[in-house]
């Protein structure tokens, strides 16, 4: 098979390395330029790269994908109701040109690692094979045979009509993988209102042990510990609690991996859920959105320039050549951006929440709506924001993706948009419709929370903008209730946090979530200085009803050996937890918000990590037809 990247291609993948980091994106100590040599990527070798995983789960079919870096084809054997003994289909490998490495990469330094240990080769084919006619709620087993190397697991098809007992979901966000995450451990933010409980020792401070094993920063001017997990351990730690929750899918509200233009971040995602690390990702379906991270590509240039916007294009690319999403089938130039999956009897539905219309950007002043102050009660329609990307306009995409696909026309750009006029706003109110006419509990997902009290929770025309504010995403919540949306998954705030959004007033709202702590960022509420010039919570957000940082206080006490240590409390890694329960009166939704817990020693080493429940478990019913009951 001819490899090799086009003329154009080539020049457009190239190109990210003369641009320097967009503010918000500096590059950091470890990426700087050295007299080292360049790694060298390995060798393709036979067998996997990344094991099986499944995609675009029914009731009666399932498609599954594995990648090689061999140009040979893989085979696989399934065994389970409907098919006899055994179904066996061959794949036909494609060719990924996107993930090969870029100099930048090649010449990548990561304190703490060897350079290029975290490189595979320069050569990815991606394998893709569905099975069709399977039974509803029956359980496949199933092998994969890729150049002489075997790999083996098994999956549940969606339960159909009334024939379901309980079903299962995991979501969580932001797990911003990438090599440094192997070594980096993270702040961990504290309240400045509600950091202890009352007999609690004070936090570790400056030339402790924790100090000296971990390391501290600053945040908001003040000293702040790092995380005792680095992100690698954590997200590895939230996987196996995960895993062990059996679920039946997994739902990741975007940011997947830190830069989804940077291969060796892909890497390592894959290595977390279909690899070394785990194989969660061939049991159970993983269903995806992209964040804004998905159109970022870290030191390959990441958002890219006006004069050159490839980059974002190329990371966006990546993430839809990775993944099999449904399509819609009026605007199959999207390749399942945005797209719905119902398993028995809950619909889930995945927005592409990238970006919006008008453009808005706080740093240039072009703003859609007034300035204001305050928290949202101060924001009408007026004032409501238009765009959650700042860094880049629709227009300079287009042309970015005219660039690196010569030949393509404005028709064929894969750039969705979120806004009134959008195809896939169209494409929302005619699904939610058909789901509440079918009687589904249906359940949204997007990257960027519309309702949160963190950092990017304020609007761009705010006093305290952000130039990547999920609050545009509000304009759905209309649609959302006339439909009987039962929750909101989202991330990008990494805080954990859950709001009730009743707009209309009639008691009937929805639970919208930030579930932004699968393995990156930690952070608290945003603050801002008081008249007395001290940092303070903000809290844009009306509609929060709980939080981590605002209300989990931490409770510090000595262990046995007078090391101070982390008893309960505190903001940690974690995932949502949604179980749906059969009744007789339609389903009881019980939403778990779950923390990974670490346990240290006395020399602050980790022993385990235990699964807890935040105090914030919520239970609620829906009817016979699928919506939220009136509370």
């Amino acid at each position: 098979m001819n490899k090799p990247l086009s003329a154009a291609l080539a020049a457009a993948v190239l190109l990210p390395l003369a641009l320097a980091p967009t503010a918000g994106a500096a590059a950091s100590p470890a990426s700087a330029a050295s007299a080292l040599p360049s790694a060298v990527a390995k060798d393709p070798a036979p067998g996997f790269r990344v094991l099986p995983y499944l995609q675009v789960p029914s009731s009666t079919s399932m498609t599954i994908n594995w990648i090689s870096e061999t140009d040979e084809p893989g085979t696989i054997s399934m065994s389970g109701p409907g098919l006899g003994k055994s179904a066996k289909q061959s794949s036909e490998p494609a060719y990924l040109d996107l993930m090969e490495y870029t100099q930048a990469e090649l010449d990548e330094q990561i304190a703490g690692l060897e350079q290029g240990s975290w490189l595979k080769s320069n050569s990815n084919y991606k394998h893709s094979v569905t099975f069709e006619d399977l039974k509803p709620g029956k359980t496949y087993n199933y092998t994969v045979t890729q150049s002489g190397e075997t790999h083996s697991a098994a999956f549940k098809t969606a339960p159909k009509g009334e024939a379901w007992k309980n079903v299962r979901i995991i979501a969580f966000s932001d797990s911003e993988t990438e090599p440094r995450g192997r070594t980096e451990h993270r702040e961990w933010e504290l309240s400045p209102v509600n950091g202890y409980n009352a007999d609690s020792l004070q936090r570790p401070g400056a030339g402790s042990v924790w100090d000296q094993e971990f390391g501290m920063t600053t945040r908001y001017g003040q000293p702040t510990l790092r995380y005792p997990l680095d992100q690698s351990t954590a997200f590895n730690e939230n996987l196996k609690h995960i895993q062990a929750a059996d679920p039946d899918l997994v739902m990741m509200a975007g940011d997947l991996t830190q830069g989804s233009g940077y291969q060796p971040a892909w890497d390592e995602f894959f290595g977390h859920v279909a690899g070394e690390h785990s194989d969660l990702a061939s049991n159970v379906p993983l269903l995806p959105a992209l964040g804004n991270w998905e159109t970022y590509a870290a030191l390959n240039g990441g958002y890219g320039t006006d004069a050159g916007r490839t980059p974002a294009v190329i990371s966006r690319n990546r993430f839809l050549d990775y993944f099999s999403l449904p399509r819609d089938p009026q605007h199959p130039e999207y390749k399942g951006s945005y797209y719905r999956v119902d398993h028995g009897p809950v619909t889930v539905l995945t927005l592409d929440s990238t970006n919006g219309r008008p453009d808005e950007n706080t740093k240039t002043g072009q703003l859609s709506g007034e300035k204001f102050s305050g928290d949202d009660t101060n924001m009408d329609a007026g004032k409501l924001s238009t765009d959650t990307q700042g860094e880049f306009t629709f227009e300079s995409y287009v042309q970015g993706f005219k660039e690196l696909f010569p030949g393509s026309t404005d028709k064929d750009v894969d750039l969705p948009n979120m806004d009134a006029a959008s195809a896939q706003w169209a494409w929302a109110e005619k699904q939610l419709a058909d789901a509440r006419a079918k009687g589904q509990i249906v359940l949204v997902q997007f990257h960027h929370a519309a309702y949160s009290n963190g950092v990017h929770g304020t609007p761009p025309n705010h006093e305290h903008p952000d130039n990547q504010s999920g609050t545009a995403m509000r304009a759905y919540t209309p649609m959302f209730e006339e439909h009987g949306v039962a929750a909101v998954i989202s991330g990008h705030d990494e805080m954990f946090e859950r709001s009730w959004v009743d707009e209309d007033g009639d008691g009937r709202g929805f639970h919208s979530y930030d579930v932004g702590v699968a393995a990156d960022g930690l952070r608290g509420e945003k603050l801002v200085r008081n008249a007395e010039g001290e940092y303070e919570p903000l809290r844009f957000n009306s509609h929060s009803q709980w939080s981590a940082p605002a209300d989990e206080p931490e409770t510090w006490a000595e262990d046995a050996n007078g090391v101070p240590q982390l008893v309960s409390g505190g903001l940690h890694y974690g995932h949502l937890q949604i179980d749906v329960a059969n009744t007789a009166k339609g389903a009881e939704l019980t939403l778990t918000p779950v923390h990974i817990f670490p346990q240290l020693d006395s020399q602050y080493q980790l022993e385990k990590t235990e699964r807890r429940a935040y105090d914030d478990v919520v239970r609620f019913a829906v009817g016979k037809d699928g919506a939220p009951l009136a509370k």
